[in-house]
């Protein structure tokens, strides 16, 4: 704070948890501060925020400034943030203690109150070398597993002027269902958004939150939504998220679902066809890439042989493939799949050979459940070859369960090597991340072409070398014990 032009060059901030209790000295981040320093840090937050405030904002400016002097990391974090003026990257763990039933948030103040200045004062007339956050592009807010991730600090972080890309790590709200709303920012009117990329990984957030968080974006481009893994899911479906990227259809181009269709689905029964897209899907004129589960298209089980059996084997009614595709489509990877897909595949390729329809796909992936399908098999039902020459290549894999998990970013500790809560994770495992970014979803023992012969995978790396290091079972020999 004494040498802001140094802060000013940090262009990314990795942070812990807040403190979130009312009793605040009870774990700051740092030792507390002498009165020489606090006059330091009031004077800065003073001089930044500028003298033309509200009455309320005055008084939790002067509150936060008196948070500092109780050492609470809420105040630290959010001077933090305040002096990196030029900061574009943030990446935080976002803790609310006590229970995750609890519906009444204990939010960071100081850091709720720094997000609404930025925004403030990026819209008023004050000078734009005073306005806080001002180039922050891209966020990742990392929750506790066993708590509330804070919608209100998403809310606002998608009114930043400048914010590109919102990720949340843990999104979850145990307890409560869709519909249930009680508890979100009152929003009238919809507001604008440079925000063009969200993602809600191992995610449990109810449909009404999603939705809401959507709402608020205008020209969204990509959606990634991943339910955590073998985790019963209730309060949001596959058509929850259709209802949530539909506004979007003239700009979204990449969807990315993983609902984990092995995972018991609660509360679906009274209306099943939440469980698929359904045909609103073809509506999506801008969308060139799909990422989903078999269940997630089309409606179908087709359990393996450890799954929940009291399932029937398809919603009724639900429609096939190529009513729901977009024609728009240049890419389309369809995981978790059983045989019920293989006819509806081989309607889809031939669809296409014909050049009836899709004229822009280019690639189809098809990740079967390698416990419940092999390639004698796919040759039952689909042709070994396409023709010659054919617009669009046909790409089989077969996971193992081991592999369809690392798929969804989770990523416990194995043998002490490292601990991390989660492959997806820009804090704990950024270098994980681009692998896992680059290879969820074809993480197979066994891939092959369009003439199902084997092949290897895009990357020109060993798929059980990959998937070990991923799962952390072997890895490689740069990472030692003690990483």
């Amino acid at each position: 704070m004494s040498k802001p032009e140094l802060a000013s060059r940090v262009d990314t901030v990795i942070l812990g948890g807040f403190t979130t209790t009312r009793e605040r000295a009870k774990t700051p981040i740092a030792a507390t501060s002498t009165d020489e320093e606090l006059a330091i840090y009031q004077e800065f937050i003073i001089n930044t925020l500028g003298p033309q405030l509200s009455e309320a904002d005055l008084t939790r400016r002067d509150s936060w400034i008196a948070h500092l002097k109780e050492g609470s990391s809420d105040a630290q974090i959010s001077l933090i943030l305040l002096a990196c003026s030029g900061v574009q990257r943030l990446y935080f763990e976002d803790y609310q203690e006590g229970s995750s039933q609890n519906q009444v948030f204990k939010k960071p103040d100081c850091f709720i109150f720094l997000l609404e200045m930025a925004k403030t004062l990026s819209t008023s007339n004050a000078s734009k070398f005073s306005t806080p956050l001002r180039y922050l592009r891209h966020v990742q807010a990392q929750s506790h597993e066993d708590n509330d991730c804070g919608w209100e600090q998403a809310f606002r972080l998608l009114a930043l002027p400048q914010l590109s890309s919102y990720e949340s790590l843990d999104t979850t709200r145990r307890g409560n269902f869709a519909g249930d709303s009680t508890v979100l920012p009152l929003i009238t009117t919809p507001q604008s958004s440079s925000v063009r990329s969200i993602s809600l990984h191992q995610s449990l957030a109810p449909a009404a939150e999603v939705q809401a968080l959507l709402r608020v974006c205008k020209h969204l481009d990509k959606f990634e939504y991943i339910s955590p893994t073998f985790e019963p899911i209730s309060g949001i479906f596959a058509r929850d998220i259709m209802e949530a990227v539909l506004p979007h259809a003239g700009t979204l181009h990449h969807l990315y679902m993983n609902f984990s269709d092995e995972c018991k689905k609660i509360g679906w029964e009274d209306d099943p066809q939440r469980l698929y897209l359904g045909t609103d899907l073809a509506q999506m004129t801008a969308l060139t890439h799909l990422s989903i589960g078999m269940q997630s298209l089309t409606g179908k089980f087709d359990p393996a042989p450890t799954d929940e059996q009291d399932t029937p084997p398809q919603i009724e009614g639900a429609p096939r493939l190529i009513e729901c595709l977009p024609a728009s489509l240049v890419e389309l990877s369809i995981r978790d799949c059983g045989k019920a897909i293989l006819d509806q595949a081989k309607e889809l390729m031939d669809t296409i050979e014909k050049g009836e329809r899709f004229n822009n796909l280019r690639r189809i992936v098809l990740v079967f459940k390698a416990e419940i399908v092999n390639v004698r098999d796919i040759r039952q039902v689909m042709r070994e070859r396409t023709k010659e020459g054919s617009r669009c290549d046909l790409w089989v894999a077969f996971q193992h369960r081991e592999a369809r998990w690392a798929s969804s970013g989770r990523g416990h500790t194995f043998e002490g090597i490292r601990a991390i809560p989660s492959l997806c994770s820009r804090i704990f495992a950024d270098d994980l991340r681009k692998d896992w970014i680059d290879f969820r979803g074809g993480l197979a023992h066994k891939l092959y072409s369009k003439a199902f012969g084997p092949c290897s995978p895009d990357h020109g790396v060993d798929v059980d070398e990959r998937m070990n290091r991923l799962l952390l079972l072997k890895p490689l020999q740069k990472y030692q014990l003690d990483d």
